[in-house]
């Protein structure tokens, strides 16, 4: 480990360069704490540990998320000091724009790490063209890569696919459930099932949603019974998100609805009313969205959307991720002499 010249902090399973340099795989050594203490002394760890490796790393790939304290960041902003510093990629699902303290702080401390970066690498075509100015850094530094489904063969294979009289939506980052609640109440003769921790403790649940927390295989195996999947986002977000329940409900063959209007990213997947459905962000849209899958008239563009839903994730698999991303880091140690990086 101490003469590695290739880090891996978030959980890809990325090649060896095509210089030979040989991946260690960082992610496993940090597990995530359960309360704040343990985070913080998980961050200070990963903290310590990613100065330590940056002394003799020439390639280091690191999470944009890496926690609440955001050590991979942080370290960025300490490698300033190194006499020779790595060529450093920074990915994974970015930042949310805060209120105006918090974004503040937020771009303040991409300010100090950006010179020690040469790549931010995110999820969706809308993140690309507003990234740069949203954060203060160079254009030529954003590259993306469009996200994959996760869920594996084996994992599709164990679950029974049907339907079973509800509809379906779960997660809880970036959710807004209350659009989907008041699309509930407007439909109360359908069912939904929601496994989410936002809403516990709500009082106004309508009578015909049940608020459920699911394991992953619970989570998959409701959304592989039901109806169609519904993926309710919050809008006006500067990142993607809620990717991987919309398209691992593509790859069971699903209807997936999911609201487009000022979300980013969801265009870069579906295409309406041919591999899912696009909605606004009313729950008026998304009722009548409901309501379109469910009549007879519509059997036969139904089950087209399905069928185009799981031919359209051979574009979205984790090889042809792992590829993008590959090919993103290597163009960057291929230009690394260049005078600037692009």
């Amino acid at each position: 480990m101490e003469n590695n010249k290739y880090i891996i902090t978030v959980d890809l399973d990325l090649p060896p360069l095509q210089s030979g340099a040989e991946p260690y795989f960082a992610y496993s050594k940090f597990p995530a704490g359960h309360n704040f203490k343990e985070e913080l002394i998980t961050s200070y760890r990963r903290l310590r540990a990613l100065l330590k490796w940056a002394r003799h790393a020439e390639v280091m790939i690191l999470d944009s998320v890496s926690g609440r304290f955001h050590p991979d960041l942080i370290a960025c902003i300490f490698m300033h000091n190194l006499k020779k510093r790595p060529l450093i990629v920074l990915t994974g699902d970015m930042w949310n724009r805060g209120d105006t303290l918090k974004y503040f702080i937020q771009k303040t401390l991409i300010h100090l790490a950006d010179p020690q970066i040469q790549r931010y690498v995110v999820h969706s075509l809308g993140e690309e063209k507003i990234f740069a100015q949203l954060w203060g850094i160079p254009k030529y530094k954003v590259r993306t890569c469009i996200y994959n489904y996760t869920l594996t063969d084996k994992e599709v294979s164990s679950i029974s696919i049907k339907t079973s009289g509800y509809i379906f939506a779960g997660g809880d980052p970036a959710r807004n459930y209350n659009q989907l609640l008041s699309c509930a109440r407007l439909l109360p003769l359908r069912q939904f099932i929601i496994a989410t921790h936002t809403l516990n403790g709500r009082k106004d649940i309508p009578s015909n949603v049940k608020i459920i927390q699911a394991s992953h295989a619970d989570f998959i195996r409701l959304m592989g019974e039901s109806d169609m999947v519904v993926t309710p986002l919050a809008s006006g977000r500067t990142r993607a998100a809620g990717q991987q329940t919309y398209l691992n409900a593509m790859r069971l063959g699903k209807i997936g609805i999911v609201n487009g209007k000022d979300v980013l990213g969801v265009t870069d997947y579906i295409h309406d009313h041919i591999n899912g459905i696009i909605t606004d962000d009313t729950p008026k849209g998304l009722s009548e969205a409901i309501e379109w899958v469910y009549d007879p008239c519509n059997l036969d563009a139904v089950k087209k959307i399905r069928e185009n839903a799981q031919k359209s994730m051979k574009k979205f698999s984790y090889e042809r991720y792992i590829r993008t991303m590959a090919s993103i880091i290597e163009e960057l140690v291929t230009n690394v002499g260049s005078k600037e990086i692009a």
